[in-house]
């Protein structure tokens, strides 16, 4: 049986409304307007892109991801799951082994899982506390499960997710519902993309 790895944000839970109205609070007094930007621009232009575009260097960006993944904490669980998704857990948990690695702490997911029922579709939550890069975390849980990279499959909605995805010799699947937008993933070779929910029992793993 295959290990599903979901990422968190963006990919399970649809926080990418409260994401851009933290980030809009957080970068006016920096002298960046977000409400002068479409969604849909943002989204295809990517994180990296677009904080090149309004001049944020990599230090103030840090500081700002920091600020952000705090706000987005104290509100995140009254965030709804992804439209339609719960659908389709029970078949892919029946199917796989379904797993989270994430940023968040790990009760704090289990919370939400607990909060939306979905909890008894996850076999267990895996925190993302690397400071080398995602792909680090993916390796170790690859250890971990005493399994062949190929066997694993990592879901994410951003880039650099399918970035270390890729380096951790995981199957990368990029999703189009979160953060970043179809232009950004692709740009990155995921090895699926996919644009809804339903398309997840249909993927060739």
């Amino acid at each position: 049986m295959k290990y599903l790895i979901f990422d968190f944000n963006g990919t399970i839970v649809d926080d990418l409304p409260l994401v851009m109205e933290i980030m809009t609070e957080t970068l006016k007094p920096k002298g960046v307007d977000l409400s002068k930007y479409s969604l849909n621009y943002l989204r295809q232009q990517g994180v990296k892109n677009f904080m090149k575009e309004i001049k944020i260097s990599k230090l103030d960006l840090l500081f700002i991801y920091q600020d952000i993944k705090s706000k987005i904490k104290a509100k995140q669980s009254d965030c709804p799951l992804v439209d339609t998704l719960k659908d389709y857990l029970p078949a892919l948990s029946k199917k796989y082994t379904l797993l989270i690695y994430s940023s968040n702490h790990p009760q704090t997911i289990e919370n939400y899982l607990q909060k939306n029922n979905i909890d008894q579709y996850f076999s267990d939550v895996y925190e993302d506390d690397s400071y080398f890069g995602k792909e680090v975390g993916l390796k170790k849980i690859i250890k971990e499960l005493k399994i062949q990279a190929n066997n694993a499959v990592y879901f994410g909605d951003e880039s650099r997710d399918i970035v270390a995805a890729k380096k951790a010799g995981l199957t990368a699947v990029a999703v189009t519902w979160g953060f970043e937008g179809s232009t950004p993933l692709s740009a990155a070779r995921p090895d699926f993309i996919i644009d809804k929910p339903e398309q997840l029992l249909s993927l060739e793993l």
